[in-house]
């Protein structure tokens, strides 16, 4: 997502670069490049090599215009092809100018004009690119300056300090233009800077919401049962209190399990109140089958709630079965007589059942669900299992 934002910005910022320099060069080839070349068309030895060379230069123009607004990169094979044809119409235009108007002026108007084009088709490359079309530019017109005679210190000056300003300016503009599209990366952390300072406040309050909510539903449950063990008037040694206390300490290893980052929330969650139970003395079996689902938490509370108050009045053992199918979840364990009434479950659709028989009690509760997971490849057992004989020894299962 960040690498997708520094693209959008990178375009943005090329597409407007390229809008500005492709504005000064049209301005400068029709504006001052085409009066200049037919005020001196006279003068010219062969006049149609300088109107060739305009006409290249014109087709390259046409080609930056119609593949650079989009502010996308240059075609493979484009800057190259460009360059070249760039390179050899000044070259050719420059070899035309009479050496009495060799001062950079307006019977040599290539030379203006051809630094520009370097500007729209390097300007993102940076200045030493910049730097070596424009260095070899300069090297060839002075070549040319050269075969045709040496001018006078005066007249080489004044041609100097032309070249040098014009030079100067079109390299001030492309290390602009590297410098502006270089910033795209400081503007991309900057965004993620503040991405992240969103996140945190976002997850801050989050926090904080999930603190007072919880904090709610303790206030009704715990917060009596601790008010009544403090001020005495509930007894730590009757075997409701305790009951109690198991069933509100299972409840909290749960709410604890909730915020944990898991790849099997459900059964996390209940390994937590499967912990408590075993810390009073209960010996638990949990058997899992099934992949697992994304349920959201307040389905996993609505299927969970009755486990933990089963689980809070088991004696000695406890066997904890998940099963999950691809239409329904089901969570069920057998305990001993159920003593106290079940919750209600907290959310629609789940079913609550309760079956008793041989000394001991089974509590399912059952979630029909509409995704299908994907199967696994384990075959899963029938349900509900049959009763355990609880004889001494292994269980095992009763048809």
């Amino acid at each position: 997502m960040h690498d997708d934002l520094r693209q959008l910005i990178t375009r943005h910022q090329l597409r407007g670069i390229r809008a500005g320099a492709l504005a000064i060069l049209l301005t400068l080839h029709f504006g001052y490049a085409l009066p200049a070349l037919l005020g001196s068309l006279a003068r010219y030895p062969h006049p149609w090599v300088p109107l060739a060379a305009y006409g290249l230069l014109t087709l390259v123009l046409g080609g930056s215009v119609l593949l650079g607004l989009g502010g996308r990169p240059w075609p493979r094979g484009w800057v190259p092809a460009a360059l070249v044809c760039t390179f050899a119409a000044s070259v050719a235009a420059t070899s035309q100018v009479p050496a009495d108007h060799y001062l950079v002026g307006d019977a040599h108007w290539s030379f203006t004009v051809t630094g520009w084009f370097a500007v729209i088709l390097l300007g993102h490359r940076g200045l030493a690119a910049f730097g070596v079309f424009i260095g070899c530019h300069l090297a060839a017109t002075a070549a040319q300056l050269l075969m045709v005679e040496v001018p006078p210190r005066a007249v080489g000056a004044s041609m100097a300090l032309k070249a040098l300003a014009t030079c100067t300016f079109q390299m001030t503009i492309a290390a602009g233009a590297k410098l502006l599209l270089s910033s795209s990366a400081a503007i991309g952390e900057a965004r993620r800077a503040q991405e992240r300072v969103r996140t945190r406040i976002a997850v801050a309050r989050q926090i904080q919401e999930d603190q007072r909510r919880r904090y709610a539903e303790l206030n009704t449950t715990v917060i009596p049962l601790l008010t009544g063990l403090a001020d005495g008037s509930l007894d730590p040694q009757d075997e409701e209190v305790r009951r109690a206390c198991a069933l509100e300490a299972a409840r909290l290893r749960r709410l604890f399990a909730e915020s944990d980052c898991t790849f099997d929330p459900l059964v996390h969650e209940m390994r937590a109140c499967i912990d408590v139970a075993e810390r009073n003395g209960t010996t638990v079996q949990l058997a899992v089958r099934g992949d697992p689902l994304g349920l959201p938490l307040p389905l996993r509370r609505a299927l969970l709630d009755p486990v933990i108050a089963a689980l809070a009045t088991a004696g000695r053992t406890a066997r904890v079965t998940v099963v999950r199918g691809e239409d329904q979840v089901r969570v069920g364990v057998v305990v001993d007589a159920l003593r106290d009434r079940l919750p209600e479950p907290a959310a629609g659709g789940i079913r609550v059942r309760t079956v008793h028989a041989e000394g001991r009690c089974l509590v399912e509760a059952v979630c029909r669900i509409t995704a299908r997971p994907a199967r696994s490849d384990r075959p899963e057992p029938p349900w509900p299992p049959a009763w355990p004989s609880w004889s001494p020894g292994a269980p095992r299962w009763r048809t």
